[in-house]
């Protein structure tokens, strides 16, 4: 088979599509920023950019309660004599809630006798007694946090958790105060009503200065809605019906929206006097007001409300999604700040080119170590473009999927390199050794190399899954990458190499 044949083989064409794509994910589509430059849509961790960390602990403690009074008694009661919220989790053997602040064993003891309960045992034997929170109530955390960061702009986060009471947030470019602005206080919830233009000119993502010329202020989320009432899940009349969430209004609330929309005109013309809802000064709902809560708020103030939010699966995502703002970002727990730290973006920018060069330096370094070892270009130049070819692919897949490139995601392309660069030289001195020979022989050799190749990459790959599935801070980041760039290798870049070695000798 002549070069044009090599160009046919469809290993070598999955080589060539595989770069070609992950140049467009990275430079073409989506559009990157306009002052991305060589960067194109990679994105940075807070190491590579400077920016700021925080270490989050959720205060909580999960109990078992073995107690001679009904399930819903023992939680009025808990939330009465330790002014928190108290839920209820149905345990296997034990009822077992989650108290939504800390509280230690000995005073939840003392508490407790006074219904005459005690705290459960474990089969093991010893207290169920934990400080923490169930993994529901870390995941609502994590949740609320991501949206509120999404909705600031703040694209370049990273949260991660750790156990069931600890969540790790990286805010790429945010220096420290902001970010504990931000993530460590309640969002500002804000109800507006339209009092100029025509239905559908507010719309979700605009800013408050966009919109102030055409709305006006009607009560803050604090004063005007209970945040207790709003409905835990989406709601709707009947399966036809759109989706919505439920929420009631406080006095001061019910009586504002009644004035305000008497003032305005929306009890006359709905459509284009819609009720907006902001958080943090961004807009996250525009919508009128039904025919009926129109006409009722003509005779008195309305308390009970439902934010219809549309049909189907969207509908009821963001209805899901508008619950968490209509408690005002406000998070089920207390966090406690308990580490903290920033990177200056001049260091940041330090680093990035630091890893740049690092990752240059290495993949010429182990070309000249080729070199070296076989004195042939014809060998070395595949080996390059072939190792050239996997951190492009690898880029590709973190643009792809939104991955933050951090120091440990460097880590692991170099590593990446020296792994590949290992296995492209087994499968070259499996054919050197042979001399030349049939194309059975040839394949029965190569076959044997990546017999090795696979066992080599196998190990690999299952002790970065420890790591991956670990969640241990950073180091995900080297282990996906890791696992990534060996995927890529043994079943494409491995493959068209073996092909080209297979032209050349």
């Amino acid at each position: 088979m002549n070069g044009k044949g090599l160009l046919k083989d469809i290993r070598v064409i999955a080589v060539v599509i595989l770069v070609l794509a992950a140049l467009v994910a990275i430079y073409v589509y989506p559009t990157p920023a306009p002052d991305a430059g060589v960067n194109g849509n990679l994105r940075y961790g807070l190491d590579l950019v400077g920016g700021s960390w925080l270490q989050l602990r959720l205060e909580g403690t999960v109990v078992g309660i073995d107690a001679p009074v009904s399930e819903s008694e023992v939680v009025n009661f808990l939330e009465e004599e330790l002014n928190a919220d108290v839920v209820y989790y149905r345990g296997e053997d034990v009822a077992v809630y989650e108290i939504r602040k800390i509280i230690s064993k000995s005073d939840l003891s003392d508490v407790l006798q006074k219904i005459d309960g005690s705290i459960a045992k474990k089969p093991d034997g010893t207290d169920f007694f934990e400080e923490g929170v169930t993994k529901e109530t870390r995941d609502e955390t994590r949740r609320i946090i991501e949206i509120k960061l999404n909705l600031l702009g703040l694209a370049d986060t990273n949260i991660r958790t750790v156990g069931n009471n600890f969540i790790l947030v990286d805010l790429a470019g945010v220096d420290i105060g902001t970010a504990k602005r931000i993530v460590g206080e309640p969002g500002k919830f804000e109800i507006r009503i339209q009092t100029n233009g025509i239905g559908g000119e507010v719309e979700k993502g605009q800013r408050l200065e966009e919109i102030e010329n055409i709305t006006a202020h009607v009560v803050y989320g604090s004063e005007g809605i209970d945040s207790k009432s709003v409905g835990a899940v989406p709601v709707r009349r009947d399966e036809n019906s759109p989706w919505g969430a439920a929420f009631t209004l406080q006095e001061a609330g019910a009586v504002a929206l009644r004035d305000a929309a008497l003032k305005y005109g929306a009890t006359d013309n709905p459509t284009d006097h819609e009720l907006t809802m902001l958080l943090d000064e961004v807009v996250i709902y525009s919508a009128p007001l039904s025919p009926e809560l129109a006409q009722d708020l003509k005779e008195k103030p309305a308390y009970g409300l439902r934010a219809e939010t549309g049909l189907e699966k969207e509908g009821f995502e963001r209805a899901k999604e508008l619950i968490i703002h209509l408690k005002a970002g406000v998070l089920p727990v207390n966090v406690e700040i308990i580490g903290s730290g920033e990177i200056p973006a001049y260091l940041g920018a330090k680093f990035k080119e630091g890893s740049a060069i690092a990752g240059l330096l290495a993949l010429l370094s182990v070309t000249l170590v080729v070199f070296l070892r076989y004195r042939e270009k014809t060998i070395v130049l595949p080996m390059f473009f072939t190792l050239l070819s996997e951190v492009i692919a690898i880029l590709g897949f973190a643009a792809v999927i939104h991955w933050q490139l951090d120091l440990p995601s460097i880590a692991g392309i170099i590593a990446v390199i020296g792994t590949g660069v290992d296995q492209l030289v087994i499968i070259t001195d499996e054919v050197i050794s042979g001399g030349r020979s049939s194309t059975r022989m040839y394949h029965k050799r190569i076959s044997f190399a990546f017999g090795i190749i696979f066992v080599s990459a196998t190990t690999t790959i299952v002790a970065m899954l420890a790591l991956a599935l670990m969640a241990l801070g950073t180091l995900q980041g080297f282990a996906i990458v890791t696992i990534v760039g060996l995927l890529i290798g043994i079943f494409i870049t491995r493959p068209a190499y073996g092909r080209m070695i297979e032209e050349i000798l």
